[in-house]
């Protein structure tokens, strides 16, 4: 077995020359597939993408290509302002 290809978190799979995306997100699971539930979840043909993006990063092991941007929210702290009440004028003196 070859480096684990994955496009947007799932896994491609490599019949001969193509590459194929799968549904399958979870390492486990796809390590325990045999050869031919791989090729039957093998859907969409991202041959053309995965080939580009291979040959643009010239990855040797495992990858995981994003090519979406995230669906997560960033979470920004924001910093509390204090309003303390300012004093004018005076002289301090009694």
């Amino acid at each position: 077995m070859g480096g684990m290809i994955r496009l947007d978190n799932r896994f491609v799979y490599k019949d001969g020359t193509k590459y194929f995306l799968t549904e399958i997100t979870n390492v486990g699971e796809w390590k325990n597939m045999s050869e031919t539930d791989r090729k039957k979840a093998g859907k969409k043909n991202v041959t053309g993408k995965v080939k580009k993006l291979l040959k643009k990063y010239k990855a040797k092991g495992n990858i995981n290509i994003k090519t979406k941007p995230s669906k997560k929210k960033l979470k920004t702290l924001k910093k509390k302002v204090s309003k303390k009440k300012k004093l004018k004028g005076g002289s301090g003196g009694g």
